[in-house]
C-alpha cells in the first residue's frame, strides 16, 4: 500500500536535512613550532606555525599540540611558545620540552611555572626521564608525550607512576624505521593502563591498524609530527582505517582531551 507523506513526516525530514551533522573535535597531539639552535637540519631549524595554521584549516583540524624543535635548553623556548598560543587562541595547546639530561636540577622550577603561569598543559620528552622529572609531572598531574630511545624504556616508568598519562610518540618507530619496535609499543601499550600510542610518522599502515584492533580506539592518539610531516596526510590515514564514528572521534581529538588537564578550551 502507498503511503502518502504527512505534514509531521514532512516536517522532520526538514529539520534533519537542516540540521548540521555532529562533527567530532579533531586534535593533532604531536607538532611543532618555534626556532631551534642548531640550524643543522629542518628538525633543529624552525617550525613555521603559519604551515600549521594553513595545514589545520585544509584538513579540519580544530587544535593542534605544539611543543618547541631541538634546543640545549628550553627556558626560552617554552617562553616562546606560550606566546604563540597566546596569539592564537582556541587553536593550540601548549606542551613545554625538556632535556632531563642537560637541564637536571632546574626542571622542577622551571616546569611548575611553565604549567602554573605559562599555562602549557603537558610535557615532551626525548630521553627518559628522571625521577626529578616525573616526580615534578605527577604533581602538576600533566601528560608526557615521550619519543623513546627504545620501547622497553616505558617498562621503568609506566609501572612506577601509574598515575601519569604517557603517550608514546610514533607508535615508538619514528618513520617505521625499526618496525619490531611497533610490535613491542602495542605490547606495551597492553600492559600498562596509563600508555597510549601515538600516530605520528608510520610508515607502515597495517600497525596502525593492528594498534587499533588489538587494543581498541581508546588508547591511539593522532598525531602528525608537523610541519614538517603533513597533518592532512597524516590524518588521512586515520580516515583510512574506517572506524565507527564514535571510535573514530576517540582516535582524532577524544582521547587526548581527556587526557590534557582541564580539558579542551
Amino acid at each position: 500500500m502507498e503511503h502518502k507523506p504527512t505534514r509531521r513526516g514532512i516536517l522532520a525530514g526538514a529539520l534533519a536535512a537542516a540540521a548540521p551533522e555532529h562533527k567530532p573535535l579533531v586534535i593533532d597531539a604531536h607538532c611543532h613550532a618555534g626556532r631551534g639552535q642548531a640550524m643543522s637540519a629542518p628538525w633543529t631549524t624552525r617550525a613555521d606555525v603559519e604551515v600549521t595554521l594553513r595545514h589545520m584549516a585544509e584538513a579540519g583540524i580544530d587544535r593542534t599540540v605544539l611543543f618547541p624543535i631541538n634546543n640545549a635548553d628550553f627556558e626560552k623556548p617554552n617562553q616562546e611558545l606560550a606566546e604563540i598560543c597566546a596569539s592564537h587562541p582556541g587553536k593550540f595547546i601548549g606542551f613545554a620540552k625538556h632535556d632531563p639530561q642537560t637541564e637536571a636540577g632546574r626542571i622542577r622550577a622551571l616546569l611548575r611555572r611553565e604549567v602554573e603561569k605559562l599555562g602549557l598543559k603537558g610535557l615532551k620528552l626525548h630521553r627518559l626521564p628522571t625521577r626529578e622529572v616525573l616526580d615534578t609531572v605527577a604533581e602538576l598531574g600533566i601528560p608526557v608525550l615521550y619519543h623513546p630511545e627504545k620501547v622497553a624504556n616505558f617498562h621503568m616508568i609506566a609501572a612506577e607512576y601509574p598515575r601519569v598519562p604517557f603517550i608514546m610518540a610514533h607508535l615508538g618507530s619514528f618513520a617505521s624505521r625499526d618496525w619490531p619496535e611497533h610490535l613491542e609499543a602495542i605490547s606495551v601499550a597492553r600492559r600498562y593502563p596509563n600508555v597510549y600510542l601515538d600516530t605520528s610518522g608510520v610508515v607502515f599502515f597495517k600497525f596502525l591498524e593492528m594498534a587499533v584492533k588489538e587494543l581498541g580506539a581508546g588508547k591511539v592518539i593522532f598525531g602528525s609530527d608537523g610541519p614538517e610531516l603533513d597533518s592532512r596526510v597524516e590524518l588521512y590515514k586515520i580516515r583510512l582505517l574506517k572506524l565507527p564514528p564514535a571510535e573514530e572521534a576517540m582516535v582524532v581529538g577524544g582521547n587526548i582531551a581527556r587526557l590534557v588537564p582541564g580539558g579542551i578550551g
